[in-house]
């Protein structure tokens, strides 16, 4: 242990205080209680935002890939399990229902309310198709999302390839796109 001398020139032993311990150990604490939960949500994200970037992500990636393959893709979403799975157009029947066996889900607790389809028809059971063509235009969909109290409203718009999304339950007529 080494030595040092304080300002008045006395000895002391290399150390802290009590005092300056708990007031490290104060701040600290104060520090986490402040950036653990926002930490927590940047980190995990709720469930919400999570379904709305999973779906966002798949529509960009449908709209590339169709344009990019010269195919034609189909987005299926069943509204009774909030799941969805991806076709092509040149899939044979029974391709199709191997991979609907494979569906995917949106994350936990996180419940697709309805979607608004191409023909302005508003479904809260069984599934809908969303079609990416080949030529870069998609069918127009709203997509309401809901987990616990909260609500989200995803738009996919047709032509622009763009998507609004709202953080409430917004009803919007199909009709806005020009169709």
């Amino acid at each position: 242990m080494s030595i040092r001398t304080s300002i008045t020139g006395k000895l002391n032993k290399k150390g802290f205080t009590l005092l300056e311990l708990l007031l490290v150990i104060v701040l600290i604490g104060v520090i986490l209680v402040l950036a653990v939960p926002s930490t927590r949500n940047a980190l995990t994200g709720d469930s919400l935002k999570k379904a709305s970037r999973q779906l966002i992500g798949l529509e960009r990636k449908l709209r590339t890939e169709a344009v990019r393959d010269q195919l034609d893709y189909i987005l299926n979403i069943d509204l009774s399990d909030s799941s969805y799975w991806v076709i092509a157009s040149d899939m044979t029947p029974e391709k199709h229902a191997e991979i609907k066996k494979l569906r995917r889900h949106f994350p936990a607790d996180v419940v697709i309310m309805d979607i608004v389809d191409e023909n302005n028809n508003k479904k809260s059971a069984g599934e809908v198709k969303i079609v990416f063509k080949k030529n870069n235009v998609c069918s127009p969909a709203i997509i309401h999302f809901s987990y616990k109290e909260d609500k989200m409203t995803i738009v996919i718009n047709p032509f622009l390839g763009v998507t609004d999304i709202y953080d409430q339950y917004m009803d919007i007529p199909i009709n806005t796109f020009g169709q």
